[in-house]
């Protein structure tokens, strides 16, 4: 039998353990705080030093003409290659008159007479010109490991130096191949910029009916002016009127020379382009001061070494309209309904796959550029 004092000593020993193991509860708990707190606080210094230091460097490179960061030489690049482009500087001389690249003042068309008269005076200067060897990276991206070279392309914008006296400018306009959603937007634009911005004095033709435009005498040219081009961005089409084919080089260059024209706007996909360089060539091989200049044309957007062709966003959108159409065609069919939707591409799938995307409703899209295995 236990008697009452050991049942008070028992007590006093469990009592004594809770209270030493409830003490060491504490002091662990007390001492894991202040840990942290230290550590805390370890970091914060850490961090307010690390800052300040940021701070210095920053302002060392500023003082430096350095760019701001943490240089990584790794990713380092000693070698630009610039993608040349044929300029007619190289070739002919500039127009003996000086002329300083600036935006002419507003203009009066009387499009009866074909004369044009300025309202200002005030010529005004661009914010931005385009120096010599200025130039976009074409690799962009950088890697640990890639090559310390990249190509780079010929930034486009105004220059300081014109290469032609505005005031004896000839331009011609031609639309070539297939329709495509902002063709006459891009023929106002070409004719209010040669007009309101570079104040050409000389005429600009509207070549109809594509290449065959040059010399069918069924398709008389027309004389653009900005009163004539002023409505056409709200038409569908070409204004101008288009066609495939009928390219001929000799024709060609005879009414260029005819009309001693001095730039030529191609509008136009890869064939049209191939036609246009055609002339540049024939143009250089006669010593002719023309300058070609193409403009991609195309809702496929499979024209390289540009992200994106006007039309091609029209493009998209008006699949999307099929790609719903074909849903409702498909859940309306019991019980296994299957909706399939061609679209326009040729060999590239650029439509297809940002209509598929933009659509969310494609189980599955196929493109030329991915070879398909059909099992079974």
């Amino acid at each position: 039998m236990i008697s009452k004092n050991n049942d008070s000593t028992l007590a006093l020993v469990a009592t004594a353990a809770l209270a030493s193991v409830a003490t060491a509860v504490i002091t662990h708990a007390s001492l894991t705080r202040k840990h942290k707190v230290d550590c805390d606080q370890i970091r914060a210094d850490a961090y307010e030093k690390n800052a300040s230091e940021k701070e210095t460097a920053a302002m060392e490179q500023t003082k430096r003409g350095e760019p701001i960061g943490t240089q990584i030489p790794s990713l380092g690049i000693d070698g630009i290659y610039l993608w040349e482009v044929e300029t007619l500087g190289s070739r002919f001389t500039r127009t003996k008159r000086r002329s300083i690249n600036v935006m002419h003042g507003l203009w009066k068309i009387d499009s009866e007479r074909h004369e044009k008269h300025q309202i200002t005076e005030t010529n005004t200067t661009y914010n931005k010109l385009i120096g010599k060897n200025e130039c976009i990276l074409a690799d962009i991206t950088r890697r640990p490991g890639m090559k310390p070279h990249t190509r780079a392309y010929i930034r486009a914008g105004p220059c300081e130096q014109l290469h032609f006296d505005p005031h004896t400018v000839n331009a011609a306009i031609v639309t070539c191949g297939g329709l495509c959603p902002g063709l006459n937007n891009v023929i106002r634009e070409i004719v209010n910029s040669l007009v309101k911005l570079y104040g050409t004095e000389g005429n600009v033709y509207g070549i109809r009916g594509g290449f065959a435009g040059f010399y069918d005498t069924s398709m008389e040219p027309i004389l653009l002016d900005p009163e004539v081009v002023k409505d056409i961005h709200h038409q569908g089409g070409t204004f101008l009127s288009s066609s495939r084919g009928g390219f001929d080089i000799d024709k060609t260059m005879a009414f260029i020379e005819k009309h001693s024209i001095n730039q030529l706007y191609v509008i136009g996909g890869d064939g049209t382009h191939r036609g246009a360089f055609r002339i540049h060539e024939e143009c250089m091989k006669k010593k002719l001061n023309v300058a070609v200049a193409g403009i991609p044309k195309t809702i496929d957007n499979d024209v390289d070494h540009i992200d994106r062709s006007f039309g091609f966003t029209s493009a998209v959108e008006a699949a999307l309209d099929a790609i719903r159409c074909a849903k409702v065609e498909a859940k309306c069919n019991l019980p296994n309904g299957v909706g399939i939707v061609k679209l326009m591409g040729r060999s590239a799938g650029f439509i297809a796959a940002h209509a598929s995307i933009s659509s969310s409703d494609v189980d599955l899209c196929l493109v030329p550029e991915v070879p398909t295995v059909l099992e079974g």
